[in-house]
């Protein structure tokens, strides 16, 4: 599949100059990764997979910690790194005005090989919407299949925040088979642009879809909606 892309303008030192921009078809999260290399032919479980890879975020940041490069044959590396301005050098580490953190470097062996294994399809200048990528029922621990009355629901994606004051702005879960049947969501747990998280109510929809309205800032309201048909039980 190709990488698709688009023209953006943009000022640099006073003068405007077009650059390419990815335009993103998703965003896997670490249960959606696993499921890709299951669906690739692993012989191991989702658990086992699950488990290696916590214990790897945890052994990185623990050598890291310690002060040391993690480095993933020519795949990337992890090393800590600290940022700020001292007074002098007598000075020391302040948390106030300094920063320790950890940068993740890909190697440019596996950049080279990604530029020859790929192709690239250019696309007119992707407009800013809501993204539903996943929809978790939390208390069944399904993902895109169901939704559960009663139970909470978290909505990951991106640009998903929307102020509820605003009329034209809302989450729905809306009937599939009739856009004119749908319920609001106006309570949540929590509300960011990343994450929707609230308890699913009751409905009379047995099957549909979430959809969310937002403006972003701007005069235009921008619709997504989330690709898969949920069950509702």
């Amino acid at each position: 599949m190709a990488i698709r892309y688009y023209i953006k303008k943009q000022k640099m030192l006073g003068n405007e100059i077009l650059i390419p921009r990815v335009a993103l078809k998703g965003s896997y999260d670490k249960n959606m990764l696993i499921n890709r290399m299951l669906d690739m032919g692993s012989t191991i479980t989702k658990a086992d997979i699950l488990a290696v890879l916590n214990n790897f975020e945890k052994a990185v940041r623990n050598i890291c910690l310690e002060g040391n490069k993690v480095t993933i044959g020519e795949f990337m590396q992890f090393t800590p790194s600290m940022s700020g301005k001292f007074e002098s050098e007598l000075d020391g580490f302040d948390p106030s005005k300094h920063e320790l953190y950890v940068t993740a470097q890909i190697s440019s062996v596996f950049n080279n090989e990604f530029e020859l294994s790929s192709t690239c399809e250019k696309v007119s200048s992707v407009e800013k919407k809501p993204n539903l990528i996943q929809v978790a029922d939390v208390g069944t621990g399904e993902l895109n299949k169901v939704v559960t009355k009663g139970d909470i629901i978290s909505i990951g994606g991106e640009n998903l925040k929307f102020d509820e004051t605003e009329p034209d702005e809302y989450l729905r879960f809306v009937n599939k088979t009739n856009q004119a049947d749908f319920i609001s969501i106006i309570k949540f747990q929590k509300k960011t642009d990343k994450e929707l998280v609230f308890l699913f109510p009751d409905t009379a929809i047995t099957e549909g879809y979430f959809e969310v309205a937002n403006k972003m800032n701007t005069l235009n309201l921008r619709v997504g909606r989330t690709q898969i048909s949920l069950l509702v039980q």
